[in-house]
């Protein structure tokens, strides 16, 4: 059940998030799905008997990872779905862990693995791919292209985020390092929302962005945290790893049966490229383990 679980939540938040940011604007959705995120994180804290008390050599990076988690990572995430499409968001959001090792690999926190290159190589030629239409064909909307990139950039800020804040989480704990970065993430957001404010409505408010905000913010943001840090404790990384590459085709079929996303030859061959990149990267992070 967690690993059915992990896997609908992946699979639904890029086809929930294109629901929502269709009927409110995204810059103030992202503001109150963090916002209400963080006040049920807080209220956690509380009931468990924890504090947010740090080491002060440690705020900066707190500091860091609160605005790479929250304004940064949620401007280009959902700005960028509202151009492009939820099936893009899957696909390029499998990259995570190929960014993940990269930033690793820069920042000096893991050595570069040769056995690893082909992975990366296979996934920058399915990205390729796929924003390959969209470059080549003057028919289509040009707003995909940005918002493929802008998703790109999602990636990157999330993957900075997993990845700086791993030795963060070793030191205090993943609940208090997470309620921390989503308090002072939602603060940094407050400029963001205010210059959004104009273009904040609730006049086409349906039931589809109401339910679209409680599954981002409450299961995703919130409960998925939990499940998440579990299963990592109690299942198999081969498991977790294997339902991770399911997620984005899950999208994809449900982007097409719910939103009647259009697919092309060449999403397909980019897709599959690309997800076979991410494979071969778990495969042998899992022998080299």
């Amino acid at each position: 059940m967690l690993l059915v679980f992990i896997t609908l939540a992946a699979t639904f938040t890029p086809i929930f998030a294109k629901l929502s940011v269709a009927e409110i604007s995204p810059l103030s959705f992202g503001f109150f799905r963090f916002g209400f995120a963080a006040i049920l994180f807080y209220i956690t804290l509380k009931f468990r008997k924890l504090d947010l008390k740090f080491d002060k050599k440690d705020y900066p990076r707190l500091i860091l990872l609160a605005l790479l988690c929250i304004p940064l990572n949620q401007f280009f995430f959902l700005t960028g779905i509202k151009l492009s499409y939820a099936s893009h968001s899957g696909i390029i959001y499998s990259l995570n862990p190929v960014y993940a090792y990269i930033v690793a690999v820069l920042f000096n926190y893991e050595k570069f693995n040769y056995s690893k290159l082909f992975s990366i190589l296979l996934t920058v030629v399915g990205i390729f791919f796929i924003f390959y239409e969209g470059l080549t064909q003057v028919n289509v909307d040009s707003n995909v292209i940005r918002g493929d990139v802008l998703l790109l950039f999602a990636v990157l800020t999330f993957s900075m985020y997993l990845t700086l804040g791993k030795r963060t989480i070793e030191k205090y704990g993943a609940l208090k390092t997470s309620t921390f970065v989503f308090l002072a993430g939602s603060v940094f957001y407050i400029p963001l929302f205010i210059y959004d404010l104009p273009n904040f409505t609730l006049a086409h408010l349906t039931y589809k962005g109401i339910i679209g905000f409680f599954y981002l913010s409450v299961v995703v943001a919130y409960l998925a945290y939990f499940v998440w840090y579990y299963a990592l404790k109690n299942i198999a990384v081969s498991k977790l790893t294997t339902l991770s590459n399911i997620s984005p085709l899950l999208t994809v079929l449900f982007s097409i049966i719910f939103l009647s996303e259009h697919i092309s030859v060449y999403f397909i061959i980019g897709s599959a490229i690309t997800l076979l990149g991410v494979f071969v990267m778990h495969r042998v992070s899992i022998d080299i383990s």
